[in-house]
């Protein structure tokens, strides 16, 4: 079992900064994680402030959900959103069907 999601982060422009390193913290920490697959990181070319991951995790959305969002090494960076974010993040829950790689 498997799950993949997007990610839209809007960091607001006195912290984008601030906001890259501590998301990438985050991400390398995650990356050492049992079920963590893998996670492509990209900025909008129209608005640099917008960050967007594609996540997949080798579980559920609910053991996602409950097991990996509350992480130790999550927390600062939780803490210190809300004060970083232009807007509130989404996130699409996808159901993986099917993958095209070179």
């Amino acid at each position: 079992m498997s799950v993949s999601f997007v990610v839209h982060l809007h960091a607001k422009d006195d912290t984008r900064e601030q906001f890259r390193t501590m998301l990438y913290e985050v991400l390398d920490a995650m990356a050492k994680e049992p079920d963590f697959i893998n996670t492509y990181v990209g900025t909008s070319i129209d608005d640099p402030n917008t960050f967007v991951l594609y996540e997949s995790w080798a579980c559920s959305k609910e053991e996602f959900i409950a097991n990996h969002l509350s992480r130790p090494y999550r927390q600062a960076y939780e803490k210190a959103l809300p004060d970083m974010q232009a807007r509130p993040r989404t996130i699409e829950f996808l159901d993986p069907v099917r993958a095209y790689t070179t």
